[in-house]
């Protein structure tokens, strides 16, 4: 089972190491005032990437579950499938359901 936001952080983290490849040269000649019509749109496109990478990685971030360092117990798991369907151990004890062991 996937934690939650894994996928939001992935994402966010692509985008973010894209930016790095993007935005500095487009940067630096936009505040240089020597920008042409494609750095400005590498600009925009790198502001774009460094905005919805850090937007996911936040939303992510926040998906996780807050409490990491608690240990799981059988009463506060989230299943992977419904208990119906999984299947039956074998080497298991059998359960009596309150059933009384005959005397003996």
């Amino acid at each position: 089972m996937k934690p939650k936001g894994t996928w939001q952080i992935a994402v966010g983290s692509i985008a973010l190491a894209a930016t790095v490849f993007v935005l500095p040269m487009p940067l630096f000649d936009v505040f240089s005032g020597i920008a042409g019509q494609g750095a400005v749109a590498l600009f925009v496109l790198g502001l774009g990437l460094l905005v919805g990478g850090l937007g996911f990685v936040a939303v992510g971030l926040h998906k996780r579950p807050r409490n990491l360092r608690t240990a799981r117990s059988y009463d506060t798991r989230e299943p992977s499938s419904a208990d119906e369907d999984r299947p039956v151990n074998p080497h298991a004890v059998p359960n009596t359901y309150g059933a009384l062991p005959p005397p003996g």
